[in-house]
């Protein structure tokens, strides 16, 4: 699947570095704001290819993100394998995950998201895998990649943040305080936190902007309240805190499995993060974006309110399988408990993130992907809870067809 017109521009950053030698200044172009690792990789290619044009440049991208997609694959495969679950839900879970629409979207994307998504996964899996048995060599891999977090994208920052509160939740489970070990982490973790600052221009840009974190738009000149819209020039997506954050109009989804991206006659789903993130995750066509991703036909309607059902039945499911196990305390390690945590912060980041935007697409289920491994890990728990396992792998299952239907109806309306 090749996307040629949905696509943030992720070029010109590399052209303008190519005309003037040096990194771009944050806003000299629409993605230029973004940290320079991406740029990085695909430039030094480029000038050895001697190319220039917008296409080449994003044919070397997609060339790069396919590698990398094919490495999230195989992180995905691994890593449901060493669950050690038996064949069939393990299977299962492979099928539903690897084949996720949203995924599949961005592995197409000539950006920066699929790379900050192997990282994440990748810091994931060894963080919870050293962090017990803690040396300099370990401390130090963690560190690189933290730097190479925080060099991507700015919600691979996050993981700033978690490294020392898994450090903590270690501490809790253990009741052992190890002065010198901690220290040592802090030093290592502190590096990072300069390097980052430093090399990912987020210091240039508080110095020039006043706003290290300054992104390709602005805040809306109103911020929303909790039932009061705010003035706004952009597209509705937090309207109110209460509609974004504590409803979920199923009803105005079913009605229209589809968003909307103009100002005015939009569905009321386009306003709620819950709707929106569901929408995403499980439908390729969901987003209506570009203009040649948009099908028309009652069919592929009418699977993708099956395929929504399904979810919401699969989500209780695990969700309930997650409760139930914290509240008989059976198996609630570290991992189960770091896992929920890393999740949670992702999820309160985009949700502090589109409420501050306010614009519809900022409430983006991609910005909860570098927890990847997490959301794999969570969801074979809550599913192994159950008595009849069988039931929720037949959802999965379920699901991971409806996404293939989903990609043909997809195909379809890129050759008609």
């Amino acid at each position: 699947m090749v996307n040629t017109e949905g696509n943030d521009d992720h070029i010109t950053p590399i052209q303008k570095w190519q005309e003037t030698g040096t990194y771009p200044e944050a806003r000299d172009c629409w993605e230029c704001f973004q940290p320079p690792l991406f740029y990085s990789i695909a430039k030094p290619w480029c000038d050895l290819l001697s190319i220039t044009s917008t296409e080449d440049i994003f044919n070397v991208i997609q060339n790069i993100n396919l590698i990398i997609s094919l490495l999230v694959l195989w992180l995905i495969v691994w890593y449901i394998n060493s669950l050690k679950l038996t064949q069939l839900p393990s299977t299962a879970l492979i099928l539903f995950w690897g084949l996720n629409p949203e995924l599949v979207s961005i592995g197409a994307l000539a950006s920066n998201d699929i790379l900050t998504i192997l990282l994440g996964m990748a810091f994931t899996i060894l963080a919870l895998s050293y962090i017990p048995k803690s040396n300099l060599t370990r401390e130090l891999i963690l560190v690189i990649l933290l730097i190479l977090l925080g060099l991507t994208k700015g919600n691979g920052l996050v993981f700033i943040g978690i490294y020392p509160i898994l450090i903590g939740l270690y501490i809790l489970f253990t009741r052992k305080i190890l002065w010198k070990q901690i220290t040592r982490q802090f030093i290592v973790w502190s590096f990072a936190f300069i390097t980052i600052a430093w090399a990912g221009n987020y210091l240039d840009k508080y110095e020039k902007y006043d706003n290290p974190f300054i992104t390709n738009v602005d805040p809306p000149y109103e911020k929303a309240t909790w039932d009061t819209p705010g003035d706004m020039v952009f597209r509705k997506g937090v309207n109110t805190y209460k509609e974004a954050f504590f409803s979920f109009p199923l009803g105005s989804l079913l009605a229209e499995p589809y968003n909307e991206n103009g100002l005015e006659n939009y569905p009321e789903h386009r306003q709620n993060m819950w709707t929106q993130l569901l929408g995403q995750f499980s439908n390729h066509l969901f987003e209506r974006y570009p203009e040649t991703w948009i099908s028309y036909n009652n069919d592929m309607y009418n699977f993708a309110r099956v395929n929504f059902l399904l979810h919401i039945l699969l989500f209780l499911g695990i969700l309930a399988g997650l409760i139930l196990t914290l509240a008989k305390r059976i198996k609630v390690d570290f991992q189960l408990i770091a896992h929920i945590l890393i999740s949670t912060i992702f999820l309160v980041f985009v949700i502090k993130y589109s409420a501050q935007y306010r614009d519809f697409s900022f409430m983006k289920v991609v910005f909860i992907y570098p927890a990847f491994i997490s959301l794999i890990h969570l969801s074979a728990k809550g599913i192994a809870q159950w008595k009849y396992v069988k039931l929720f792998t037949y959802l999965l299952v379920a699901c991971a067809i409806l996404y293939q239907v989903n990609y043909i109806y997809l195909l379809k309306s890129l050759t008609d």
